[in-house]
């Protein structure tokens, strides 16, 4: 195995990140208050009157995550690990609760128009909100942030889902229109994740390419201070206009800290110990937690792709379709589970879409494990000799030994894969964007919007296409899965774009994961950690004295 050290922005303290970003938009724009900056760093907050309903206000939660940030900046981030950070700074123009359904009390807009002939949504947007740098949240706002998107120069991660979006127009300050180029039923699944964030227009411009790691959302946690590849540290949004059931403002907690601890025996001991307050469990530690009565948890089947091999199927030798399915029925997800993953995992038996997703249905003919057939398709390929290739994937434990698995399951067939080892980030880069390695060992967050992988990861531009081969067939479901607003008739092309994507073996999934997040029993609304993705969102989050 060839180790590639890992590669990361550059190694910088961001300490007081707010207080620049306040300074810079002093000078630029003249409209950041200078005793918001000045309370953020000293880190004084004004104390608030008791909470109704049982809340406590106040405390330092303490968290650890496997993996580090590729950037604070939703749009350009590269991973969906990212979200574990951004979703604390910012708020998205409609946000979805756990079935993924639209909520506008949740929402930057507050309510919304759909009309056809021509196409177009029009928002209706939350009054009184500013952002972190004290500059307004409008109408103009929202189109400097989708006019971002849109921009080829930027390279942003969700500019393919939003491409139906032809313009934005403001109506008002607080109205705007998308114009489309047909109907957008993906749209509020689409604008629930990165595509919908807000960012301050006035901060992007005035910090440049400074901006992913100085970030200034409106949501209920700023950015305190970031010790890269260590930790990212948020204080309480004082301004914040989120309120609870009972009217409380949001969000309870006076600090998050997150910590990046890579090694699961590491992060399962800090939680042991009272070092952390919450993390997601390494499987290998599920059993041990569920008889601690100390320690409560919540799961989530389906919380992401636990395994999944991702091909570029413009590169040689990988580029020959009878190869990768091959490949695809080489490998023995069931021995993975058991040997790696402690039967902690489920088998996957449809694509890229989890259980718990509504478009998640089985499907009895994608590639399943069969060695007698990964031989017969070696030999349609003429490569009853062998080939050799070089994958790669990222330091997290389970995605290196489930990689020296493989190889090893490969070389049963006279495949020989030799693996780089790469930091998150690096390696979705290099793949992906670089198109330096021809597979993909790796792991995949929860997108039950089905738009998502649709667009950015089998569209011919998306993102995550690393061979971004021209196919017309393919780009047509995709954009009709993501027209219709009725779910059944989506569901219909998506399952008919699977029949591409795992059949030509773009994707190969073999464990969906289950996530486990556990905290002790003084961390109280833990049932409302995990949001529809997955992630990790701490706006209602409070700890008991």
């Amino acid at each position: 195995m060839s180790v590639v050290p890992l590669s990361s922005p550059q190694k910088a303290i961001v300490s007081g990140s707010v207080m620049l970003l306040s300074v810079l938009l002093t000078a630029v724009v003249g409209c950041a208050p200078e005793s918001r900056a000045d309370r953020l760093e000293t880190g004084a907050l004004a104390p608030r009157p008791p909470a109704v309903g049982g809340p406590r206000y106040g405390g330092h939660l303490r968290v650890a995550h496997s993996l580090e940030p590729t950037s604070l900046d939703a749009v350009l981030g590269r991973s969906g690990a990212d979200a574990y950070f951004w979703r604390q700074i910012f708020d998205q123009l409609v946000d979805a609760d756990p079935q993924l359904n639209p909520r506008p009390e949740t929402s930057l807009a507050t309510s919304w128009e759909i009309a056809t002939d021509p196409d177009s949504i029009t928002f209706h947007l939350r009054e009184g909100v500013v952002f972190h740098d004290g500059t307004p949240f409008n109408a103009h706002a929202v189109k400097a942030n989708i006019d971002r998107i849109l921009n080829p120069e930027t390279v942003a991660t969700p500019r393919a889902s939003l491409a139906v979006i032809e313009a934005v127009e403001v109506i008002d300050d607080y109205t705007v229109r998308f114009d489309l180029a047909r109907p957008w039923g993906a749209g509020f699944g689409m604008l629930a994740d990165r595509g919908g964030v807000m960012s301050s227009p006035a901060a992007i411009e005035a910090l440049g390419p400074d901006y992913g790691w100085n970030p200034s959302g409106t949501g209920p946690f700023k950015l305190k201070e970031v010790i890269t590849g260590t930790l990212v540290h948020f204080v309480r949004n004082e301004d914040y206009w989120g309120r609870d059931e009972h009217g409380n403002q949001l969000p309870y907690l006076d600090e998050v800290t997150i910590r990046v601890i890579r090694d699961e025996t590491v992060r399962a001991a800090a939680l042991r110990t009272g070092e952390i307050d919450v993390t997601y469990l390494p499987y290998k530690d599920v059993s041990t937690f569920e008889r601690d009565e100390r320690v409560q948890m919540e799961t989530m089947a389906g919380g992401g792709i636990a395994l999944t091999l991702v091909f570029n199927v413009n590169k040689p030798p990988l580029d020959d379709v009878n190869v990768r399915l091959a490949i695809a029925h080489a490998v023995d997800p069931t021995v993975i589970n058991r040997a790696i993953f402690f039967d902690r995992a489920i088998e996957a038996d449809a694509g890229m879409w989890p259980v718990g997703s509504w478009v998640h249905e089985p499907d009895d003919e994608r590639p399943y494990y069969d060695i007698d057939k990964a031989r017969e398709y070696l030999a349609k390929a003429g490569r009853e000799g062998g080939l050799e290739f070089t994958a790669v994937t990222h330091h997290n434990p389970l995605l290196v030994s489930s990689a020296e698995v493989v190889r090893a399951m490969l070389k049963k067939i006279g495949i020989h894969m030799d693996i780089d080892v790469l930091s998150s980030g690096p390696a979705t880069e290099r793949f992906n964007h670089g198109q330096e390695y021809p597979m993909f060992v790796t792991s995949w967050s929860r997108y039950p919007e089905p738009d998502w992988m649709a667009s950015l990861a089998y569209k011919s531009d998306g993102y995550y296409n690393p061979g971004n081969v021209l196919r017309p067939d393919v780009d047509e479901l995709v954009e009709l899965g993501a027209s219709f607003y009725d779910n059944e008739a989506r569901k219909r092309v998506y399952l008919e774009l699977n029949r591409t994507v795992l059949g030509e073996a773009w994707f190969a999934p073999l464990l969906y994961g289950v996530t486990y997040a556990a905290a002790p029993r003084k961390v109280r609304n833990l049932d409302q950690l995990m949001g529809w993705d997955g992630k990790m969102n701490f706006a209602t989050i409070w700890l008991e004295e």
